[in-house]
């Protein structure tokens, strides 16, 4: 189960800029939603929470998370909501990739707790959720709590990514809003960057995984180091996997696929398991346009078990 916001990203071709581009490319997108898809692609029953405008562009979203597998029937619809957008351009060295947001009063930012059925919700093994539902407004904070609350009481394990976006909120509001919520997670999930910038944790990849786990009392605390893999740590043994070779054509999206393949070994009672698959699909995601993992499973094991043909026949 993922609960968060889902919007529509209109990207420009690799070389045009936003002010001039001729035309976009439109994808459905958004942390939870991203995390929702990819783990249905593999196999894994899920489901995504959320509240979309009645319109043409909320049904978008719908169908195309549905159309993969995920569980929308606990998606509230709003009457004259609107869907956020964010727009894409992709970058070449040496120029990032950019990303503008108008996500503003989002049918979820304006939604309150009293909207979604709680007990329905707790009813997973997991609960995934980021730190981009917690700053999207006030009442989404609170929505994020609640969720996690009810999982924690209904035994789920809960998942977090702490997702940190400087355009939604300062460093130190988000920092704040991590540690207050940090006895609900179970799993928590930060780059080395955020795990440094919002929790004093970093510097050696190996220590700042139990630097994060002891600041915010985690059972386990998982730090992804992009091209270099990730570490985790729980019970005491920090676990080092590394990243997979990619020719990146879209990097938006991958840290999505890595939490859902970190759900998927959990599942299975392994975090190591859960470290190559998350950081197998989050290669595999990066060869593809748009932020959803469009692989299935075998893709999955078939980069891990190092089948790299140049071509499949």
């Amino acid at each position: 189960m993922t609960l968060g916001e889902a919007m529509l990203r209109l990207s420009v071709r690799p070389g045009d800029r936003l002010e001039d581009a001729a035309g976009f490319d439109v994808h459905v997108a958004g942390t939870e939603a991203n995390v929702a898809f990819a783990a249905a692609r593999v196999g894994l029953r899920s489901a995504w929470v959320s509240a979309l405008p009645e319109n043409p562009l909320g049904r978008r979203v719908a169908a195309t998370l549905a159309g993969a597998g995920v569980d929308v029937s606990l998606v509230r619809w709003i009457e004259g909501g609107r869907l956020g957008l964010y727009f894409v351009e992709l970058g070449a060295a040496p120029r990032p990739t950019s990303v503008v947001y108008d996500r503003a009063n989002s049918a979820i930012a304006r939604a309150t707790p009293d909207l979604f059925d709680w007990e329905a919700i707790a009813d997973t093994e997991f609960l995934h959720i980021s730190g981009i539902t917690l700053g999207l407004s006030a009442s989404c904070f609170d929505i994020g709590v609640r969720a996690m609350e009810a999982a924690r009481r209904g035994g789920a394990t809960v998942t977090f990514d702490v997702n940190y976006r400087q355009r939604l909120w300062p460093p130190e509001a988000a920092a704040e809003a991590v540690r207050s919520v940090a006895p609900l997670i179970d799993v928590l999930v930060c780059t080395l960057e955020d795990a440094r910038d919002l929790v004093a944790a970093g510097g050696d990849p190996e220590a700042a995984a139990p630097e994060l786990q002891a600041r915010l009392g985690v059972e386990v605390a998982v730090v992804t180091l992009g091209a270099e893999g990730a570490v985790a740590v729980r019970d005491g043994v920090t676990t080092r996997r590394p990243g997979h070779l990619v020719q990146t054509i879209d990097r938006v999206g991958a840290g999505d696929a890595f939490v859902a393949g970190l759900i998927w070994g959990l599942g299975e009672g392994s975090l190591e398991l859960g470290l190559e698959r998350g950081l197998a699909m989050s290669a595999l995601k990066m060869t593809l346009h748009g932020d959803l993992f469009r692989f299935a499973a075998g893709d999955v094991a078939g980069l891990i078990a190092g089948d790299r043909r140049e071509v499949g026949r």
